[in-house]
């Protein structure tokens, strides 16, 4: 537990002296598998990530649960299933971007082809901005607002975070991952929001195919074929907007002489 609050804080008030630190931990290769190594080597960064994900997940379902859109009629079992996802999507993730990470510097900048734990434990230090950003995502306007910011923030302590710890050429990295994280960051905290306030309080998904949609649509439907038939017949008026005709008099006898 003293690790995850120790990267926590880190990340947020000590991000190059956390980088640093990472690069002085290196990579410590032994013998056995890869995979084991990779383990042995990124085990408290993973839990680091599923921790801040699940973080992120709670925050994500109390805000759907207690404070949800304006108008949402929020599913409550659909919302609490961000505790769930939201880690396993965290986690996932984290591999992945630790692949583009990878693919990038070493293809790109280092011309090497290993160093994929340095990079996870790179991008497993930016979890710590996801609890935050999950708090923010749902408020309107201001708090979607700082979220971008954090995000750009994040972004820019990733690129600083490669060249301290995959020491990269700092003109190099700064123009290549700045403008390629730059844009990923800024797509990704979009999908995050949408995401989130689907979680937070979506659209009632047991009004959709109930029978009484069905039903209201069918009235609908069969309302607008009147009206147009009534059109076809004569030029009368549509039907629902036309007065009930007047009963015209009986003619009145003769009277008798």
């Amino acid at each position: 537990m003293g690790n995850i609050l120790g990267m926590f804080f880190g990340a947020w008030f000590r991000p190059w002296g956390t980088m640093e630190a990472v690069k002085n931990e290196g990579y410590t290769e032994s013998a056995g598998s890869g995979f084991s190594n990779f383990v042995a080597n990124t085990k408290k960064y993973m839990m680091f990530v599923i921790v801040m994900g699940l973080v992120s997940g709670i925050i994500t379902s109390l805000v759907g649960t207690f404070l949800p859109p304006a108008g949402a009629a929020g599913n409550r079992a659909f919302v609490w299933l961000a505790v769930a996802v939201v880690p396993a999507v965290s986690f996932l993730g984290s591999f992945l971007g630790a692949l583009i990470i990878w693919a990038l510097v070493d293809g790109l900048l280092s011309g090497k082809s290993s160093g994929y734990g340095l990079s996870y434990k790179l991008i497993a230090i930016l979890a710590a901005f996801s609890p935050i950003s999950a708090a923010l995502a749902p408020i309107p306007k201001v708090g979607q607002i700082l979220a971008i910011v954090l995000n750009v923030w994040a972004t820019i302590v990733m690129i600083v975070g490669i060249i301290i710890v995959r020491k990269t050429s700092t003109v190099r990295t700064v123009v290549v991952c700045g403008f390629l994280f730059a844009f990923l960051f800024l797509l990704g905290v979009f999908a995050r929001v949408a995401a989130q306030r689907q979680f937070a309080g979506g659209p009632g998904l047991p009004d959709f195919g109930t029978e009484a949609g069905a039903g209201a649509g069918a009235d609908n439907l069969d309302q607008q074929l009147e009206d147009l038939a009534n059109q076809s017949q004569g030029g009368q008026a549509p039907a629902g907007n036309t007065a009930p005709a007047q009963q015209q008099p009986a003619p009145a006898a003769p009277a008798k002489k």
